[in-house]
């Protein structure tokens, strides 16, 4: 009776493992890593020079979209990724791409504020600690590439609710969990801080989504 029991306890480990792989594989594979496809986005992405903010962007009057539904692109020439923004950071919407968050005075891109990103660090955000100041995101919305330059990270808990708050200049923030390498649900949150300096017409992409 007792090794039967080992086989189904075996057997049902073996399912979960197998459906998690499953789900993070489905995950994971959201990401295009194309450093040279990455890349070509700018022609001086790997400048990190400290470039000038811009003091504003252009208003954005695009209709609201349900969560999940893509609506642009990151793009990370460092890390050669680019990745989907989907609107909203509900846990659905995460295992599509990069969640556009909503509310407490965020903005999305192209407004005057704070925009904020947020990602599963083991899918989407993988390697976003290799990440320096200086080093340049791209956001791909509307028609338009916004150029991000990284200005400062930081770590802090999970219910910090001071990283996610109205800002009033065009700023980006991404977060993901940390310890990148945490087994469960990780208790602090990694923060890139990145200020807006271009805005240019997305030519190669005018939908961005």
């Amino acid at each position: 009776m007792a090794k039967k029991a080992a086989w189904l306890l075996m057997i049902a480990g073996a399912l979960i493992l197998g459906y998690n792989a499953f789900h993070w594989w489905n995950e994971i594979s959201i990401a295009v890593v194309d450093p040279k496809l990455a890349m070509s986005i700018s022609d001086d992405w790997n400048e990190t020079a400290k470039a000038p903010a811009l003091p504003q962007g252009k208003k954005d009057d695009s209709a609201q979209v349900a969560n999940g539904v893509k609506v642009g692109e990151l793009v990370i020439p460092k890390m050669g990724a680019i990745l989907p923004i989907v609107q909203g950071t509900d846990d659905e919407s995460l295992k599509k791409g990069v969640g556009l968050y909503e509310g407490y005075g965020t903005v999305n891109p192209g407004e005057t504020g704070h925009v904020v990103l947020s990602g599963h660090r083991d899918t989407v955000f993988r390697g976003l600690g290799d990440l320096k100041a200086g080093d340049k995101l791209y956001i791909r919305y509307n028609g338009n590439i916004f150029t991000y330059q990284f200005r400062k990270h930081w770590i802090t808990h999970a219910d910090d609710r001071t990283v996610i708050v109205p800002i009033p200049r065009p700023v980006l923030t991404l977060t993901t969990c940390y310890p990148f390498d945490y087994i469960g649900d990780a208790p602090d949150r990694y923060i890139i801080r990145a200020e807006l300096i271009e805005i240019k017409p997305d030519k190669a992409n005018p939908s961005s989504a």
